[in-house]
């Protein structure tokens, strides 16, 4: 009869064993699940993250692009406005030189035949608008971002929504 019964206590003991045995490889295959589940969320993660930072930099390239197309408009108009009033500048002087000489040089008579022109000339300037400085609008170029704080509160709220599915 102690026999017996010590053969049961072993028999039971070696199945608490046994289940107990179940009960650790069960916990490792779900610690190495936990490691697994780790590893692929931390990659789709940092897969996500490039992607929005690439989004972000793409972005930044046509916004760049856009700026630099802007500047160069700008200039262009800029340019556009400093040859006329160049090219202005240079007639008026050639013209103010032209009239210095004659006066200096030639009789009245002579200059009585050519004062038409010159008066005509002198006019033309006279008539002929050109812009104050003041008076050209160029439009600044500016980058004032919008929507930042929205953007980060979604960033943040991407814990909430994606990493705590637990």
């Amino acid at each position: 009869k102690q026999w017996y019964q010590r053969r049961v206590a072993i028999t039971a003991g070696g199945e608490k064993m046994s289940v107990e045995k179940q009960k650790v490889i069960a916990l490792k295959k779900m610690a190495n699940e936990v490691q697994i589940d780790h590893e692929t969320a931390k990659r789709t993660l940092k897969e996500f993250s490039q992607r929005m930072i690439q989004n972000i930099k793409t972005r930044e390239d046509e916004l760049l692009s856009h700026l630099s197309t802007k500047r160069s408009a700008l200039n262009r108009t800029i340019n556009g406005k400093i040859e006329q009033t160049e090219d202005k500048l240079k007639m008026v002087k050639q013209t103010k030189e032209f009239a210095e000489k004659i006066q200096k040089n030639w009789s009245e008579v002579e200059i009585l035949n050519v004062r038409k022109q010159i008066v005509d000339r002198l006019q033309e300037f006279s008539d002929s608008r050109t812009e104050s400085v003041d008076n050209i609008y160029i439009s600044p170029i500016r980058f004032a971002p919008s929507g930042e704080d929205a953007l980060i509160q979604s960033i943040w709220s991407f814990k909430n929504r994606h990493l705590l599915k637990v």
